[in-house]
């Protein structure tokens, strides 16, 4: 199989970010040679009270195969713009360091659906339930389910999104040199930001999931952020963690 780098954005945050780690593990490499995966991690120095290095420690037992930036000032856009700068493979699987996955995740089939369909950029992973139809409306836009496993978004306006994804770097390539520090990364990739638009109307926008499905993706952090003292800004586009 060809190699994936994992993309991801982390605080510290050892105990969840080493569930995530386990997880993807379990269900997105599982039986997989191991040499084909590669972390690329951006750490937030925001948090709990650790050190950076004890997330790297965690790291290093669960993920071997990786490479790192400890940045200087948090940065929710800066850390997403860093770890698509040092990809080197054909696809990049990008997640936040708190999501896990409750069932295996068939990525190599999701490879094989981006080959086969040149102008699909990515194929996310649902958050939700998935209603048993072939046609369902979500996030605006209605998406329909397509034989091969997946549902194609009938609009590009607004259908990109930083929830766990598999995306083709031929499309972060043509987006990264446009994106800005001042914006949420994943509002970047909107109709409204008119310096995204040529890059994201060229482009087709897949949810791999099927009818009746459960959700494939579950966000772990959302207990972590009621529990301590950092949240996310209630107004305003979301940039970095801010303390309650």
């Amino acid at each position: 199989m060809e190699n994936i780098d994992i993309t991801m954005t982390a605080t510290i945050r050892p105990s969840i970010i080493s569930k995530t780690l386990d997880s993807i593990n379990n269900h997105i490499i599982g039986k997989k040679p191991r040499e084909n995966f590669r972390l690329v991690l951006n750490i937030d120095q925001i948090g709990e009270p650790y050190k950076p290095k004890e997330v790297l420690r965690v790291v290093e037992e669960k993920f071997p195969n990786f490479i790192y930036n400890i940045a200087d000032n948090p940065s929710f856009p800066k850390a997403v713009k860093w770890v698509w700068s040092q990809v080197n493979t054909k696809y990049i699987f990008h997640i936040e360091d708190d999501w896990t996955f409750p069932r295996k995740i068939d990525v190599l089939h999701m490879m094989n659906i981006l080959d086969k369909h040149e102008r699909l950029s990515s194929l996310r992973l649902s958050k939700f339930r998935t209603p048993n139809s072939p046609v369902f409306r979500m996030f605006e836009c209605k998406w329909r389910f397509i034989e091969e496993g997946y549902y194609l978004a009938d609009d590009w306006r607004r259908q990109f999104g930083l929830n766990p994804i598999l995306i083709k770097r031929q499309f972060i390539d043509e987006a990264l040199p446009r994106m800005v520090d001042h914006v949420n990364p994943e509002k970047q990739f909107r109709e409204s930001q008119k310096y995204m638009v040529d890059v994201i109307k060229k482009w087709k926008y897949g949810m791999f999931t099927f009818p009746g499905s459960v959700a494939l993706a579950m966000d772990i952090g959302r207990r972590w952020e009621g529990k301590k003292l950092y949240t996310k800004p209630k107004v305003g586009t979301f940039l970095t963690w801010v303390k309650k």
